[in-house]
């Protein structure tokens, strides 16, 4: 009997370090788990700050960049100066130029002339083609209608036909009871 109860509490005591290693070993995992974990968060840390650095890079990019874009603010009041002495000067040579303005001015009204007219013409054309146009869509609307018309007809002379055919029977029926009266 002691021999029994012994090897039973070997067994018990033998499932119960297979079920405890069990759990020593899900522990060990969850355990380098978490380690993976924090070193994942130590990674994305370093990756933070890094890219801190670089929003601080950024700003310092973009104070240069206002700057550069108040001295070009700066260049474009200069040039704006400048294009008022050219509309100055420009004014000048206008004013003495108008007189051969009104020479040309003559010829140019007379090519606008024959212009408007060719551009006229084009217009006239441009309709002429549209009314073609319709005149092909009421053609074929004709063709269309024409057969109808046809199909409307074949039927006609074939109910006729039919007709004819039946009455004649009649006719020759009545042909023969009057012949035998």
């Amino acid at each position: 009997q002691k021999d029994e109860e012994i090897s039973e509490l070997q067994s018990n005591s033998e499932a119960k370090v297979t079920a405890l290693s069990g759990e020593v070993s899900a522990l060990k995992s969850t355990v380098s788990e978490k380690d993976e974990k924090d070193e994942q968060i130590a990674q994305k840390d370093e990756e933070i700050a890094q890219k801190d650095e670089e929003i601080a890079q950024k700003d310092e990019e973009i104070t240069q960049k206002d700057e550069q874009i108040a001295q070009k603010d700066e260049q474009i009041a200069q040039k704006d100066e400048e294009i008022a002495q050219k509309d100055e000067e420009i004014s000048e040579l206008q004013s003495n130029s108008e007189a051969k303005v009104t020479a040309l001015s003559g010829e140019v009204s007379a090519l606008k002339s024959t212009v408007s007219e060719k551009d006229e013409k084009d217009e006239q054309i441009a309709q002429k083609d549209e009314e073609i146009a319709q005149k092909d869509e009421e053609i074929a609307q004709k063709d269309e209608e024409i057969t109808q018309k046809d199909e409307e007809i074949s039927e006609l002379q074939s109910n006729s036909e039919a007709k004819v055919t039946a009455l004649s029977g009649e006719v020759s029926a009545l042909k023969s009871t009057v012949s035998e009266k």
